[in-house]
């Protein structure tokens, strides 16, 4: 009988490293399990990649107005899931938001007429979609698809089947500690600890999941560098008025569904408090740590749904 080991390889996904544990099991199914999350994955980025020239997005996003664009099913799923996303939202969730995030990132202080104009180039509302074909088609010039805010979450959604199906009882597959699924239990313990760093100082934790078959996700305005020196800032737009949110915030949420805590997430950083508090009537079994890192103290909040 093979000797059991924890297992751990790494491979680049979606923009970021995705770290592969897993406890208990011999080396080789280890590596078949492995290259399996890696296929998965990497099949669907080159489905939704807004970046990469070889996907297929990327061809819809090059695509004319007016035109009709063919997707895949799977692509087509999560633009149902990002359809349902803008309404629960009122638009607070928008994957057509590109062309400010390109305005913002190229000019550190755009016009109100240029912001105004980027802005007439986003709006899910502005995607028209045939859903017996499967076809969607653009009703403004310059409009783009863009996928980051749900696809690592969205991945782990795809994986996590995948992964019970073989008999994968304990396992952790992380983006970056953005996007972290935790399957079972630690070696050591009943659950995984997943901690949510301190920006500032990435040696302490604002808090600790414990985590047993559900993912944890983290959004937010600023992030800890590559490198580990320092914070850089992360640019989030608020699509009703195109301009950045403010501030120095992060979002984490523990949930069953890794797409759904990418959605919270998210619109947590852009909503005002009332918004939220109605929204959050709509879900259960949920955990939202917000972390505001003001100029002299780091304000926490948990909520638990």
């Amino acid at each position: 009988m093979p000797e059991s080991r924890i297992f751990s390889d790494t491979f680049l996904a979606l923009g970021a490293p995705c770290d592969v544990v897993l406890p208990q099991v011999d080396a080789v199914f280890a590596k078949k399990v492995f290259l399996k999350v890696k296929t998965e994955i990497e099949q669907l980025e080159n489905n939704i990649s807004h970046f990469s020239t070889l996907s297929a997005i990327w061809n819809v996003n090059s695509s004319p107005k007016n035109k009709w664009i063919s997707v895949s099913s799977e692509t087509w799923e999560i633009l149902m899931i990002c359809k349902d996303f803008y309404e629960m939202s009122n638009g607070a969730f928008d994957i057509t938001t590109a062309p400010l995030l390109t305005l913002w990132k190229e000019n550190e202080s755009p016009t109100d007429e240029e912001i105004e104009n980027a802005r007439n180039k986003c709006g899910f509302d502005k995607l028209e979609l045939d859903d017996e074909n499967k076809k969607i088609r653009f009703t403004v010039e310059g409009m783009e698809l863009d996928f980051s805010s749900i696809e690592k979450g969205y991945a782990l959604d795809i994986v996590k089947p995948i992964l019970t199906d073989m008999g994968v009882q304990n396992a952790i597959i992380n983006f970056q500690e953005e996007a972290v699924l935790a399957l079972g239990n630690h070696p050591g313990g009943e659950v995984w600890p997943l901690g949510i760093r301190n920006q500032r100082n990435p040696r302490e934790f604002n808090h600790v999941f414990p985590t047993s078959n559900q993912a944890v996700i983290t959004a937010g305005t600023i992030f800890i560098r590559d490198d580990g020196e320092g914070i850089q800032k992360r640019q989030i737009i608020s699509p009703a008025t195109g301009l950045l949110i403010e501030g120095d915030r992060t979002v984490s949420v523990k949930s069953d569904s890794a797409t759904m805590g990418e959605f919270i997430a998210h619109i947590w950083l852009i909503l005002p408090e009332n918004d939220k508090e109605i929204l959050a009537e709509n879900f259960e079994n949920i955990e939202i740590l917000e972390v505001d890192y003001l100029d002299d103290d780091i304000r926490t909040k948990l909520s638990i749904l």
